[in-house]
């Protein structure tokens, strides 16, 4: 997954505004002033668009990018009770037939920017890109 220099701009942002105003937790369940509206829930889950979708994922590009969020504060799915577990799966399936690629990040992952539970859905393009070529500082993607 990769953001272009632009949008990992924004998305680093959000992410010090975040911990400023809300302990660095921006998810609806956390925050009374979470502006984010939410696409769908259950019982126990939510579906929100993410704020600073991916460019890229797995060399393709992102056409839409939503997550799936407890609604309890829980840092990994093994702390999830029995339905929250179901929930969850059960969102996971319907939108994984609709062609959303499913994806979280381990509790160790240096990369995990927020200490909740969260599951992306990433609908990619049909179109695999010709070439990519990455470079670190300053952010170079040039997507064919």
């Amino acid at each position: 997954m990769h953001h272009y220099r632009k949008t990992r701009k924004v998305y680093f942002s959000h992410n010090t505004a975040d911990k400023k105003q809300t302990g660095g937790c921006p998810f609806p369940s956390c925050s009374e002033k979470n502006q984010q509206e939410t696409l769908g829930e259950n019982d126990t889950m939510y579906i929100i668009a993410n704020r600073v979708s991916y460019d890229m994922f797995e060399g393709r590009r992102v056409e839409d990018h939503l997550m799936v969020i407890p609604k309890r504060h829980v840092e990994t799915v093994a702390d999830f009770t029995n339905q929250e577990k179901i929930d969850q799966m059960t969102i996971i399936g319907d939108y994984e037939s609709k062609g959303y690629s499913v994806y979280a990040r381990g509790v160790g992952s240096i990369s995990r920017s927020v200490k909740h539970q969260h599951t992306h859905l990433i609908k990619l393009a049909n179109v695999n890109s010709k070439l990519i070529v990455y470079a670190r500082k300053p952010y170079f993607l040039v997507d064919f």
